[in-house]
């Protein structure tokens, strides 16, 4: 019997961690404006919605094994109403895909 060493990575780089958030977060911006076009109209959605990183973290050791980071964003899209969206996410290693588990709307 043969055994052949292979090395498996549970750890995404830094990087591709956030190009998925980047990914992420542009897709929800579109389904949130979609979905406000949808129930009214375009003319309550901002000419370029965006989206604000409030925080991000990545973690190590331990603290890494289930969620390899977190972010806090906030979402700007509606036109004339001063409301925003804040949702928070978390980076699954396991999944390796961001995972939305929060969201609120606050006034600004």
């Amino acid at each position: 019997m043969v055994i052949i060493p292979f090395l498996i990575s549970c750890a995404d780089p830094p990087f591709r961690i956030h190009e998925r958030l980047e990914a992420t977060l542009q897709g929800d911006l579109e389904n949130m404006v979609a979905q406000v076009i949808k129930g009214s109209s375009d003319t309550n959605v901002l000419e370029a919605p965006y989206f604000v990183i409030r925080d991000l973290r990545e973690f190590r050791g331990d603290t890494a094994k289930k969620f390899a980071a977190y972010a806090e964003v906030d979402f700007y899209y509606f036109k004339d109403i001063k409301i925003a969206e804040k949702r928070k996410y978390r980076y699954s290693t396991s999944w390796h895909y961001w995972d939305r588990y929060f969201k609120e709307l606050f006034y600004y």
